[in-house]
């Protein structure tokens, strides 16, 4: 009973004090009605004053009474209104106001009055009003981010004054030029020659390009050449093309017109971010292509891999882009990847880039329709065949039924068959893993159909390939084919990859392959990696990858009956070895080869190889030098004597295989590749690829304009900023390029971080235009910039602090003005090299003294003032 009166005594009075604290519920506890509504809650809890700075948007706005109550910040009602722009509104209901966002509906109930004053707090304006608010203890002051400006929500559009370019882009009538040549000689027959030749420009509002190929002492063909002009809906292309349609339908090669037309942008197909020497007028599926292209940055290496494993190598030039050529993608379900190295196959990858075809490639967002078509006769007229040509053409259409669904529908007269070939089909997106696509063909009255279905998941890939063609599809004696293929790749089990690759392959009533085998990738340790992987000949490839080290690796490949070792090393910086040994077992042929690249000063844009190579007795040896003279010219001299049986597809990281003569037992190889961009009469080192239809380029120098002994190579390293981006390239003896940049005004300034002290710039940037199918020149002039440095003081030695001394040229115009410091000393930088006089400032009669700048700085050049002149003013 005791603790019933105490637990009832304590209720009581903790409820006689929440009475006396809250006067609105003690009127409603007695029996008195509350208004019908309320706009504002009067406060009577304590609260505390705040006189704080309060800035919106950045700008200050005064210092005004706020309040800290319960751990919430309020600001005054109108406060907020007046600096947000919008007109106070009365009314107990809910309140719209205009903003450029929309129209935000207000509760006034949520305000509060606060010493007489009508508040909001920070939460409510975050939660109703968008705007971010805050509290800065540390200047004490209200910080408010509005994002919105009163009025209407449409956005009026003011007119931005137009951009004006320092470098206007030139009307180029030749824009650029790649010449490169091959030859070759086995010192038995006549040297074999070969030139490539390409060109194009700007004419006409639109841009042209010709590729000519062959020996320059018999016939130079025309093999490409195209005329490209369009607008933000419309691209228009004569020349030489091709229809491009799906693989169902026979891509037919024609010369003639091109059209395309997109109701959203036509550069979503026409605008090609890499270069491609192909004739595609405009791209369906940038994926399904036989050359691999991509970015990277220059002197890396690049590694292609097919489900793993390595196909080819190559070093990246110094345009930062590597090419694979001849890379069969159309119908593959490999795993295809591009490995980046910076500097070494033992360092971890830069990135993986994935090159896999996949069904969504061709899809469209909702409601985007492109249509395309041309006309023209079959073939190239240009190559002298002598033989009839009939015309051809075609139409085809896709459509964005919605963000899942693509529909796609061709037509293509086939001038081989005389027939109308028809096509229709979808891609479309299932879920948020799957993904399928359905395609039909009547070719000359007979059918074929390709289905794929691709599932992706965090763990797990599937992609499963159904193709079906009627007996007479590929021609009156083809017969009825039947092709399914499935690949499958999990790294559930982890340290395993687990693959399961199989596929048929049906002609006629005759099975040719029919196999479904697993494959296994395991990390067993972090320096070893085993691997089984089945290939289309129903054969397994084993490899064993051993990390020996940080400057060593290894790898055992047993394939065909073959096993093949291959062991390198990073002997320094500059010089690395590989070392292969491969194994016939059938035959007990055994082929060893080493090889040792050099590069001088640890540049990969100058390499030397040399080779030996021993096999069933027989020696071999191989020289070879490979150099980037500047930004667009690269040679390449190669001498084999006795080493075919060594050459490995791991050679092409420095050296093209153009100048290989297969099947001789030495020879001596010769390639250049040299590019050239003109610009207003002048021309410059450039990367071709770089420049197409709808890209353009910069390309220039940066010009030591006075007498020093810095040279051209002293300035390779500073990066050339574009909009204030660094180039993925590096200089060479003081010239520079960039491509691949769409149409535009771009600002070009030089890191001046990376300049030698002495040289300066005069004008930080430059702002230059960009046009598609040319190159814009740009010079950087950079000057040479010295000081000099001493004392000033009076014939007693004493320092004369606070006086001004002036430096006149020697032509007479003054060079600049500085005062000395309290200690009377002096400095005064920016003298370009030449004669100079210093001087006190003031008067004519001062002594003067006479001074040369030349590539140095002059220091201790000390003066002495008379009396007189020591004491005026």
């Amino acid at each position: 009973m005791q603790i019933s009166r105490c637990i009832g005594t304590v209720l009581a009075v903790l409820f006689c004090q929440h009475i006396i604290q809250n006067p609105l519920l003690a009127g409603e506890t007695a029996g008195t009605s509350p208004p019908i509504q309320t706009t504002q809650v009067t406060a009577v809890t304590e609260h505390e004053k705040l006189l704080a700075e309060v800035f919106v948007n950045g700008r200050s706005s005064g210092s005004f009474v706020c309040y800290l109550e319960n751990g919430e910040y309020w600001l005054p009602f109108s406060l907020f209104i007046e600096k947000s722009g919008l007109k106070m509104q009365e009314g107990n209901m809910t309140i719209p106001y205009q903003t450029t966002l929309g129209t935000i509906m207000f509760n006034p109930g949520s305000l509060k009055t606060i010493d007489r004053t009508l508040c909001i707090s920070l939460g409510e304006l975050k939660k109703t009003f968008l705007v971010g608010g805050r509290f800065d203890q540390s200047n004490f002051a209200f910080v408010l981010d509005i994002p919105w400006q009163a009025g209407s929500a449409e956005i009026k559009k003011t007119a931005r004054p137009a951009v004006k370019p320092d470098i206007t882009a030139p009307s180029s009538s030749l824009s650029f030029l790649r010449i490169e040549p091959t030859a070759t000689w086995d010192f038995e027959n006549k040297p074999e020659k070969n030139l490539f030749v390409e060109a194009g420009g700007r004419v006409a509002n639109g841009v042209w390009d010709i590729t000519f190929e062959g020996d320059p002492e018999k016939t130079m063909t025309p093999s490409r050449y195209h005329w490209t002009t369009y607008n933000r809906h419309m691209a228009l292309r004569l020349g030489t093309g091709s229809s491009d349609i799906q693989s169902l339908v026979d891509n037919t090669p024609f010369t003639g017109v091109q059209f395309g037309w997109n109701n959203h942008n036509i550069l979503n197909q026409l605008d090609f971010e890499h270069y491609s020497d192909s004739d595609i007028f405009l791209t369906l599926d940038r994926t399904q292509q036989r050359t691999i292209e991509g970015k990277g940055p220059p002197a890396a290496i690049a590694e292609l891999r097919l489900d793993g494993v390595v196909v080819a190598r190559q070093r990246i030039g110094l345009d930062g882009r590597f090419v694979f050529s001849n890379v069969r993608m159309t119908t593959d379900l490999r795993k295809t990847e591009v490995y980046l190295y910076e500097r070494s196959l033992r360092e971890k990858p830069l990135a993986v880039l994935h090159y896999k075809i996949s069904i969504l490639n061709r899809s469209m967002p909702a409601h985007e329709i492109l249509i395309r078509g041309g006309t023209g006769i079959l073939g190239n007229p240009l190559d002298n065949a002598g033989i009839k040509r009939p015309q051809t053409g075609f139409a085809h259409i896709q459509y964005g039924l919605s963000n899942r669904i693509t529909l796609e529908a061709a037509y293509q007269y086939n001038p081989d068959t005389a027939s109308n070939d028809f096509m229709a089909g979808t891609a479309m997106s299932i879920g948020k893993n799957w993904a399928a696509s359905f395609y039909g063909t009547d070719a000359d009255g007979h059918l074929g159909a390709d289905a794929r279905v691709e599932g992706h998941g965090k763990n797990w890939d599937l992609s499963a390939l159904s193709s079906w063609r009627e007996a007479g599809f590929s021609g009156e004696s083809s017969e009825r084919e039947q092709n399914q293929s499935l690949r499958f790749s999990t790294s559930l089990l982890s340290p395993f990859d687990l693959l399961l690759y199989g596929t048929i392959e049906k002609k006629g009533d005759v099975t040719g392959k029919k196999f479904l085998l697993p494959g296994a990738y395991l990390s067993v340790f972090p320096w070893l990696t085993l691997s089984a992987i089945p290939n289309d000949d129903e054969r397994y490839r084993y490899e064993a990858d051993l990390k020996l080290g940080s400057s060593t690796d290894m790898s055992i490949v047993y394939e065909k009956r073959v096993v093949t070792a291959d062991l390198r090393t990073d002997i320094s910086e500059s010089l690395i070895s590989r070392l292969l040994n491969t194994y016939a077992i059938d035959t007990h042929s055994n082929l060893t080869s080493l090889y040792l690249d050099w590069y001088p000063t640890a540049s990969h844009f100058d390499v030397i190889r040399i080779g030996a190579s021993r096999s069933d007795g027989q020696y071999g040896f191989s020289g070879a030098w490979s150099k980037f003279m500047n930004a667009g010219l690269r040679f390449t001299l190669q001498y084999s004597y006795n080493m075919n049986n060594a050459q490995q597809i791991e050679s092409q990281e420095n050296f093209s295989e153009n100048g290989i003569v297969q099947n001789a037992r030495q020879y001596v190889g010769f390639t250049m590749t040299w590019d050239m961009g003109f610009s207003k009469k002048k021309s410059y080192p450039i990367n071709r690829t770089a420049i197409s239809s709808t890209r353009g380029g910069l390309a220039g120098s940066l010009d030591i304009m006075n007498d020093t002994n810095l040279g051209s190579s002293d300035i390779n390293d500073v990066d050339i900023l574009v909009n204030g981006r660094k180039l993925s390239q590096r200089q060479i003896d003081g010239t520079f390029f960039v491509g691949n940049l769409p149409p535009g005004i771009y600002t070009v300034d030089i890191d001046t971080e990376k300049l030698p002290l002495e040289l300066n710039v005069t004008q930080n940037s430059v702002k230059a235009e960009v046009r598609n199918g040319a190159v814009t020149e740009v010079n950087i002039p950079v000057y040479a910039e010295y000081g000099v440095a001493g004392c000033l003081t009076d014939p007693g030695g004493n320092p004369l602090p606070g006086r001004n001394l002036e430096i006149t040229a020697n032509d007479g115009k003054p060079s600049g003005q500085v005062t000395t410091d309290q200690f009377g000393y002096y400095r005064l930088d920016g003298l370009r090299p030449g004669m100079y006089a210093i001087r006190p400032a003031g008067s004519d009669k001062s002594p003067e003294k006479t001074f040369v700048i030349k590539n140095d700085y002059v220091f201790d050049l000390n003066l002495t003032v008379p009396s007189v002149t020591a004491i005026s003013p």
